[in-house]
């Protein structure tokens, strides 16, 4: 048997036993594209605003995160016209959000989008379709997603033609608009679809065994340096006393208006850290990305006697292992690369559940074909 007759077959077994789990997989992909932008959306739906009512100003909604349970520290994150819903955060567990003409809780805007694609994302990465995480579930994704790599890489060696002729190559590189049957038409979307996704897939595949296994979060540690960054000396840190404030503190519109005339852009959404009461200064950033795209936060150190803003790097100091694994956690989802990395990832998993469609139609076909040949062999000898 020739080598590319054993990875034929090693491609069509794998994919043949494990087409389910990797179509789930896929589908759940393509519901969780525009996971943050539909639960953003559901949030604002739960507004009222009340009859010619102007949103809050920044300090009025800091005033009203600190009342409604928010402490010096936490972030709270104001859209762009402050029309949307308010978020005060101290983590990816422990936020709330308020309406921005009221500054009320909004304890219940968007549970159910929310809920929903929480129980996506749980069958998604562990195959739970009730409660939280099912380890054999989890265990059987993690492979299927692992193997899937396997058959991308397998797959883009079987796509090479025995023959280097336009009549062969153009049925595995473009999607014709006829087929003469339909197995020539899952042929070619097979090929076709499978030879311009085989990359982004790959991608998403290997950044998701990054949350599957520890070994591969281990291995991002190693290959950017361990916890420690890129350095192999530790440095002593000595921390100094923070600075009190002097005077009278302005207003954080005023730190807001300040950041973004130096940016000269006013940015999708302002975040700021709630100041201590005597607190010299307080950290603000303008986002004009997605919140995740890298360089698309600008973030300032304001003097709160309203002396200026200071723009810093809050991820200078971060391990570079620490940064590679919140760059591999985006480009899994592709928001990374903003709405339209998002938007290819979406496309990626929809093409991968097309994928499994054809492929298990053209081993099925296979699987029929050799079974039929068997049995007219032993009928004829």
């Amino acid at each position: 048997m020739k080598i590319r007759d054993i990875i034929f077959w090693l491609h069509l077994i794998v994919g043949m036993t494990l087409g389910v789990f990797i179509l789930l997989m896929s589908v759940t992909g393509v519901l969780l594209t525009y996971e943050r932008q539909m639960i953003r959306m559901a949030q604002n739906d739960a507004i009222s605003a009340p009859a010619d009512a102007a949103p809050l100003s920044y300090q009025e909604l800091a005033d009203a995160a600190l009342l409604a349970g928010g402490a010096p520290g936490h972030v709270m994150t104001v859209p762009n016209g402050r029309e949307g819903a308010v978020s005060v955060s101290a983590g990816r567990r422990n936020s709330f959000l308020m309406n921005p003409y009221t500054g009320e809780r909004l304890d219940e805007a968007g549970q159910g989008t929310t809920a929903f694609f929480r129980r996506v994302m749980y069958i998604h990465r562990w195959l739970a379709f009730t409660g939280g995480r099912n380890e054999v579930g989890a265990q059987i994704n993690g492979v299927s997603n692992l193997l899937f790599t396997a058959l991308c890489l397998t797959g883009m060696y079987l796509w090479l033609p025995k023959f280097w002729r336009w009549a062969f190559v153009k049925p595995r590189l473009t999607l014709l608009t006829s087929h003469p049957n339909a197995k020539a038409r899952h042929f070619n979307w097979h090929h076709a679809l499978g030879l311009w996704f085989a990359i982004p897939l790959v991608f998403i595949t290997l950044t998701g065994a990054v949350f599957s296994y520890r070994w591969a979060g281990e291995f991002v540690s190693w290959a950017f340096g361990g916890a420690q960054g890129s350095g192999s000396q530790q440095t002593e840190v000595v921390e100094a006393a923070p600075v009190t404030l002097q005077g009278e503190a302005v207003s954080l519109d005023a730190l807001v208006e300040q950041a973004q005339a130096q940016s000269r852009r006013e940015g999708r959404r302002v975040q700021i850290t709630l100041p201590e009461p005597e607190a010299a200064i307080t950290t603000l950033a303008l986002d004009f990305g997605n919140g995740v795209e890298p360089g698309s936060i600008h973030t300032y150190e304001a003097a709160r006697d309203g002396q200026g803003v200071t723009r810093i790097d809050p991820r200078a100091d971060m391990p570079l292992a620490r940064k590679a694994r919140i760059f591999i956690r985006f480009l899994h989802t592709g928001e990374v690369f903003g709405l339209i990395g998002q938007t290819i990832a979406g496309i990626a998993s929809a093409v991968a559940g097309l994928l499994v469609y054809t492929g298990l139609c053209l081993g099925s076909s296979r699987l029929w074909m050799l079974y039929q040949k068997r049995r007219r062999k032993r009928a004829m000898g």
